[in-house]
């Protein structure tokens, strides 16, 4: 059962000038331990590329809170929640403290998507109690 949905659309320039006003305190805030690290990594990398990164973490964390219907309020904090990839890319979130406590109470999970472009970053987030999203996508009604 979907219990709610957040998105974010977000300008990569306005949180670049956060970031440069901040001489990059930005991503300590707002960045979990492991998302940090891969954002240092990328951002020694390409530049462009670890901002990106950032952006796209920052809109998650904001498509989430929206989504759990707290916004940045206890127990969401910027640094409980993080996005992270598997292997193959695809995203998915990890909670720390209050707020995998209060995910784990609810039996709450989140699924989330992220994508940039060139000035723009994009988060998707769907909440469901209970089991995550099972497709009921049957091949054999598939008419193409």
């Amino acid at each position: 059962m979907i219990v709610g949905i957040g998105t974010d659309l977000l300008q990569m320039k306005r949180l670049e000038a956060a970031y440069e006003r901040t001489q990059g305190r930005l991503a300590q805030r707002v960045l979990g331990d492991e998302e940090l690290l891969v954002f240092q990594q990328r951002l020694k990398r390409n530049h462009k590329r670890g901002i990106a990164y950032l952006a796209t973490r920052f809109a998650a964390k904001e498509a989430f809170s929206k989504a759990i219907g707290l916004g940045m309020h206890a127990p969401m904090t910027w640094r409980a929640l993080q996005t992270l990839n598997e292997p193959s890319g695809k995203p998915y979130t990890k909670y720390s403290g209050a707020l995998a406590q209060f995910m784990q109470d609810k039996q709450w999970e989140a699924q989330v998507t992220v994508t940039d472009e060139q000035d723009m970053v994009m988060a998707f987030v769907v909440v469901t109690y209970g089991s995550p999203i099972v497709s009921t996508f049957n091949q054999n009604n598939y008419l193409g």
